[in-house]
């Protein structure tokens, strides 16, 4: 099995835990707000490890607001991927946050915050 593979596997399984709505790259047509998208945009292979980019954007259009709800979803996130190792089929993961960001979009009504990790590979 490839590393992505295993990756997408693994974060797949740690962020299902906290929401049951998690999405690699793109989300279907009408999904019900709110929910996590992830994505691997690149990585680096030194000759001793690979290190990939992690992405994980939660994504909420509260009714009255209130980003409280989408704050706490992404600080569980934290909770569940920084500074943790995670094993898969002969491969480890260790994830450490690099940046948080609010971003705006151009419907008001939506509200986004992404959480950029390094991911650390040993093994395979």
């Amino acid at each position: 099995m490839s590393k992505v593979t295993e990756l997408r596997k693994v974060i797949q399984s740690q962020l299902k835990v906290i929401h049951p709505r998690v999405f690699y790259e793109i989300t279907p047509d009408n999904t019900k707000f709110p929910y996590i998208v992830f994505e691997l945009p690149n990585s680096v292979d030194d000759g001793t490890m690979e290190n990939f980019v992690l992405e994980v954007d939660g994504w909420d259009a509260p009714t009255d607001a209130d980003t409280m709800p989408l704050e706490q979803l992404m600080s569980n996130i934290d909770e569940a991927l920084h500074k943790k190792v995670v094993t898969g089929e002969g491969l480890a993961f260790i994830f450490y946050r690099e940046n948080r960001m609010s971003l705006p979009d151009d419907d008001k009504r939506i509200r986004r915050r992404k959480y950029v990790y390094q991911v650390r590979t040993f093994g395979g």
